[in-house]
């Protein structure tokens, strides 16, 4: 079966005409463009000045051959039997009688022939071809008792061409000179143009070996050449900054793998020693499934963060961020509550919440259009107050008690969290936001039962939740602060700037 032949577009040509010049380094094309330009234009110039002159020198030949013929007219006008006389510098002139007569004549016999027909002619001027050659020639038929009588003045047009074309050439060498030297400036132009480019290409090469800081030269123009440097450093910046959050989580993830993994191998070996033992056996089992379940914690905590630089990234390249109200956060709020709460049951642990509306909320929660929204989508309150509410959850004795509140006040949002536990150590404060850290004993659910505090077993924290917040927080533009109350138990600080 033949397949159907190929049918080119209208603009298949032009590709094919483009398509050689891609091969071509850009100083290349911006010298061939630039000169293809010029040579269009100075083409055009020298078409217009030719065409100028051609009837510049038309108009001065007319001119000429009616200072020729006036004389003659002038005369007949008055004389009915003029005494003519032939005209001096090889003037050519003849007049016709009215009976058809020539009384004079100082053209070439070939001319000589056509006068017949040009006493039929109407005065003026024209242009006559006579044995291969042209002729401009004035006709004037003036008047007298005698009768009409014809006076024709002619001129070779052989000179005017002469003198269009010598003019035309010196147009075209002085134009292809022209041309010439606007080549070799566009290339030199284009050389320096280009320049920089070329020094942003080797410092570019440079940078694969050069120190982790190092940057493109900006120059102290600013031009677009300046704008591209300061742009690339950006995004050099902006990839350094996420390249070293991926090395730093990599090795902070290989280093809170590495103890339970090492654990888990021992109960697992354990295990297998105490087989004939089913109260041990289960014994490491049950410590075996605490270190899965802080393994899969640990696993799920650091995919979070990655989701949370990665939509980080994406807002600094432009991406439009969603807007959520201040109505449809505080619901979230109640949801993450509810399932906070499911966890604190375990332990007898009570969580209560509190939403103040701002002003222009009425008492059922329904908006107007002043309500404030948020750099704040319903799945960052819900990792908020799940990760902030879960470690007071797993850090207070049983019988403890949790309180969420969702504010909006001084154009900002505020979620603030506080129980009534034994809070952190003063020196965990300034580091608690930070990847992969934890307070001591005090903070941590243990591993056994405590008789004096009521604390049921639960997974180890990965020491990425509070990290967590503060990228959730900083993601909508805001903070995350915590601090040891007075009286007792922690209290955690999420602001968020309202939407302008």
């Amino acid at each position: 079966m033949t397949g159907a032949p190929h049918t080119s577009g209208p603009d298949t040509p032009r590709r094919g005409l483009i398509r050689p010049l891609r091969v071509l380094s850009l100083r290349s094309r911006i010298t061939i463009g630039s000169t293809a330009i010029a040579a269009v234009v100075i083409v055009l110039l020298v078409l217009v000045m030719r065409f100028q002159v051609v009837s510049v020198v038309a108009s001065a030949t007319r001119t000429l051959l009616d200072a020729d013929a006036d004389p003659y007219v002038a005369t007949l006008e008055v004389d009915s039997d003029p005494k003519l006389s032939a005209p001096g510098n090889a003037q050519l002139v003849a007049v016709v009688s009215p009976s058809g007569d020539i009384a004079l004549s100082t053209m070439p016999p070939k001319v000589e022939r056509a006068l017949g027909s040009l006493m039929t002619t109407k005065a003026g001027t024209s242009v006559i071809r006579v044995s291969g050659s042209e002729y401009r020639v004035v006709v004037e038929h003036p008047v007298n008792h005698a009768g009409r009588w014809t006076v024709v003045a002619a001129r070779n047009s052989q000179a005017e061409a002469i003198v269009v074309d010598d003019l035309t050439s010196t147009l075209s060498l002085t134009g292809l000179a022209i041309l010439i030297a606007f080549g070799v400036a566009s290339w030199v132009l284009a050389t320096a143009a280009l320049r920089p480019v070329n020094r942003m290409r080797r410092e570019a090469e440079r940078l694969s070996v050069a120190p982790e800081r190092a940057e493109l030269p900006v120059g102290p123009a600013q031009d677009e050449l300046a704008s591209l440097a300061t742009t690339l450093n950006a995004f050099l910046a902006r990839t350094r900054q996420a390249t070293e959050r991926e090395r730093q989580m990599v090795s902070d993830a290989s280093h809170e793998l590495r103890t339970p993994l090492a654990i888990l191998t021992t109960q697992l070996d354990l295990a297998s020693l105490d087989g004939d033992d089913a109260a041990a056996l289960a014994g490491h089992i049950e410590r075996a499934k605490g270190n899965v379940a802080r393994l899969s914690r640990l696993a799920n905590d650091l995919l979070a963060l990655s989701r949370i630089e990665e939509s980080e990234q994406r807002d600094q390249d432009g991406q439009e961020q969603t807007l959520t109200s201040w109505s449809d956060l505080g619901d979230e709020v109640m949801t993450a509550v509810d399932r906070v709460r499911l966890i604190a049951s375990a332990k007898d642990v009570t969580v209560d919440f509190d939403l103040e509306p701002p002003t222009g909320l009425d008492g059922s929660g329904a908006s107007d259009d002043s309500e404030p929204r948020y750099r704040l989508d319903t799945g960052g309150m819900a990792q908020l107050v799940t990760n902030i509410a879960g470690n007071a959850v797993s850090a207070l004795p049983r019988g403890g008690g949790v309180f969420v509140s969702w504010r909006s006040a001084a154009g900002e949002g505020v979620l603030q969290i506080t129980d009534d536990g034994p809070g952190v150590p003063e020196s965990f404060i300034p580091v608690a936001f930070d990847r992969f850290t934890r307070p001591d004993e005090a903070r941590k659910s243990r591993p056994n039962p405590d008789p004096a505090t009521g604390a049921i077993p639960l997974p180890g924290g990965s020491g990425l939740g509070l990290a967590i917040v503060r990228a959730v927080a900083e993601r909508a533009g805001g903070t995350a602060s915590l601090r040891n109350v007075r009286s007792g138990g922690l209290e955690v600080t999420v602001r968020v700037p309202e939407a302008s």
